[in-house]
């Protein structure tokens, strides 16, 4: 983690370990040392604690009275709210769509441009895979400002930080993003021509496909951490 300018230091901290927190290297239930974080930041700890506060908001860390502040769990049932969310939002977002007459998207028209031959990222860079991640994004992203809907708007961008931590799961498994990008360029079609209750299907499918994925990849996980557990205890044991 770099040294953060003055300028903007809450929102740059917040940002900074949110990242980190998407994309793993902030572990699930990890304590977040604030002297440790203040020094390799080069800041001073109430910024730091303004930024633990931003960060509890978006559900990415959790506070615990005497005992400090620690990276939330991922877990099968928290996965599955937020997936709900998405679906609710993002369908109502078409509903809107249809009812307003809206069928020329350019800002959706113009994060599948971007995408369409977006090279994968060869680093390990946290930064370089979140704005692979985000540009991926960005297709429900605009899908959503679309509708004309603030609220709308302001409801998934609340869910975005918790979403992007499950899809950098699986954003980065060869092939699977090109599919995923078929399908984004089949629905932006169906809605220019007038299709949105097709459309509006396709796109339930499309999040409920990850979702399944998902839960199939927190659940392996989980079974493997079970059985690391238990071979350790025998361990102890003898």
């Amino acid at each position: 983690m770099e040294i953060l300018s003055v300028k903007g230091v809450t929102e740059s901290v917040a940002q900074n370990l949110r990242i980190h927190i998407i994309e793993g290297e902030l572990a699930p239930g990890q304590k977040l040392n604030e002297i440790e974080l203040a020094e390799r930041l080069g800041i001073s700890r109430p910024p730091l604690r303004e930024a633990f506060r931003i960060l509890e908001n978006a559900h990415l860390i959790v506070s615990i009275p005497r005992k400090g502040c620690y990276v939330t769990e991922v877990s099968i049932e928290d996965c599955r709210e937020i997936y709900q969310a998405r679906e609710m939002i993002e369908c109502f977002s078409v509903e809107l769509l249809q009812t307003k007459g809206i069928r020329d998207l350019p800002e959706v028209a113009s994060a599948l441009e971007v995408t369409a031959d977006l090279p994968m990222p060869t680093s390990s860079d946290a930064y370089e895979k979140f704005d692979y991640l985000k540009a991926i994004a960005d297709f429900h992203i605009s899908l959503v400002e679309s509708a004309g809907n603030s609220r709308l708007v302001h409801c998934f961008n609340a869910i975005f930080s918790s979403l992007a931590r499950y899809q950098s799961m699986y954003t980065f498994i060869p092939g699977l993003m090109n599919k995923s990008q078929e399908t984004h360029e089949q629905i932006l079609h169906l809605i220019k021509n007038g299709d949105y209750g097709q459309a509006k299907e396709i796109l339930r499918s499309h999040i409920r496909g990850f979702l399944t994925l998902m839960e199939d990849k927190i659940s392996n996980k989980t079974q493997v951490q079970t059985k690391a557990h238990e071979d350790l205890s025998r361990v102890h044991v003898r």
